[in-house]
Protein backbone atom coordinates (compact mmCIF):
# COMPACT_ATOMS: atom_id res chain seq x y z
CA UNK A 1 0.00 0.00 0.00
CA UNK A 2 1.32 3.47 -0.62
CA UNK A 3 0.47 5.60 2.27
CA UNK A 4 0.12 9.70 1.30
CA UNK A 5 1.22 12.61 3.78
CA UNK A 6 -0.82 12.86 6.38
CA UNK A 7 -2.38 9.45 6.72
CA UNK A 8 -3.06 8.37 10.44
CA UNK A 9 -0.92 5.33 10.78
CA UNK A 10 -0.23 2.31 13.26
CA UNK A 11 3.19 0.80 13.43
CA UNK A 12 3.60 -2.63 14.48
CA UNK A 13 6.41 -3.22 16.88
CA UNK A 14 9.43 -4.54 15.10
CA UNK A 15 13.47 -5.14 15.27
CA UNK A 16 14.05 -1.55 15.40
CA UNK A 17 11.29 -0.02 17.24
CA UNK A 18 9.68 -2.71 19.77
CA UNK A 19 6.35 -1.36 20.66
CA UNK A 20 3.24 -0.97 18.79
CA UNK A 21 2.59 2.85 18.15
CA UNK A 22 0.80 5.24 16.53
CA UNK A 23 1.80 8.05 14.06
CA UNK A 24 1.27 10.00 11.24
CA UNK A 25 3.03 9.64 7.62
CA UNK A 26 4.87 13.24 7.29
CA UNK A 27 7.90 14.49 4.84
CA UNK A 28 11.09 13.79 6.58
CA UNK A 29 13.14 17.00 8.02
CA UNK A 30 15.50 18.27 5.39
CA UNK A 31 18.73 17.13 7.56
CA UNK A 32 17.01 13.45 7.74
CA UNK A 33 16.86 13.25 4.04
CA UNK A 34 20.40 15.13 3.24
CA UNK A 35 22.02 12.06 5.63
CA UNK A 36 20.24 9.44 4.11
CA UNK A 37 22.46 6.76 2.34
CA UNK A 38 20.71 8.04 -0.46
CA UNK A 39 19.02 11.30 -0.06
CA UNK A 40 17.83 11.29 -3.54
CA UNK A 41 15.81 8.31 -3.00
CA UNK A 42 13.22 10.78 -1.04
CA UNK A 43 9.87 10.77 -2.87
CA UNK A 44 8.11 13.09 -0.45
CA UNK A 45 7.31 10.89 2.86
CA UNK A 46 8.75 7.57 1.03
CA UNK A 47 11.73 6.14 -0.35
CA UNK A 48 12.77 2.54 -1.20
CA UNK A 49 16.39 1.20 -0.84
CA UNK A 50 18.04 -2.11 -1.91
CA UNK A 51 18.27 -4.49 0.19
CA UNK A 52 19.93 -8.00 -0.14
CA UNK A 53 16.66 -9.56 -0.68
CA UNK A 54 14.92 -6.93 -2.80
CA UNK A 55 13.42 -3.74 -2.41
CA UNK A 56 12.71 -2.18 1.37
CA UNK A 57 10.14 0.76 1.60
CA UNK A 58 10.08 3.34 4.34
CA UNK A 59 7.68 5.68 5.02
CA UNK A 60 8.79 9.11 7.50
CA UNK A 61 6.41 8.74 10.56
CA UNK A 62 5.86 11.15 13.15
CA UNK A 63 5.27 9.69 16.43
CA UNK A 64 2.16 10.84 18.57
CA UNK A 65 4.29 9.19 21.23
CA UNK A 66 8.36 9.33 21.13
CA UNK A 67 9.76 5.94 20.80
CA UNK A 68 12.65 4.29 22.04
CA UNK A 69 13.98 1.81 19.77
CA UNK A 70 15.18 -1.79 20.40
CA UNK A 71 19.37 -0.42 21.30
CA UNK A 72 17.56 1.54 24.19
CA UNK A 73 18.59 5.13 22.44
CA UNK A 74 15.54 7.83 21.61
CA UNK A 75 13.08 9.03 22.67
CA UNK A 76 12.37 9.03 19.20
CA UNK A 77 9.70 11.59 17.93
CA UNK A 78 9.68 10.89 14.42
CA UNK A 79 11.55 8.17 12.30
CA UNK A 80 11.60 6.29 8.90
CA UNK A 81 10.11 2.71 9.23
CA UNK A 82 9.71 0.18 6.92
CA UNK A 83 6.02 0.33 5.18
CA UNK A 84 5.80 -3.86 5.95
CA UNK A 85 5.30 -2.49 9.95
CA UNK A 86 2.91 0.42 9.14
CA UNK A 87 -1.09 -0.48 8.65
CA UNK A 88 -3.25 2.58 7.99
CA UNK A 89 -5.53 3.40 10.90
CA UNK A 90 -9.69 3.41 9.96
CA UNK A 91 -11.22 6.66 11.27
CA UNK A 92 -14.72 5.28 10.10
Amino acid sequence: MKYKIGNRVHIEGHWNFPNDCTGTISKPPKLAAHHAADHASWRGARRVVKGKKGSIVFYWVKFDTPQIDNDGDGPYAEAEVEAEYIALIDLE
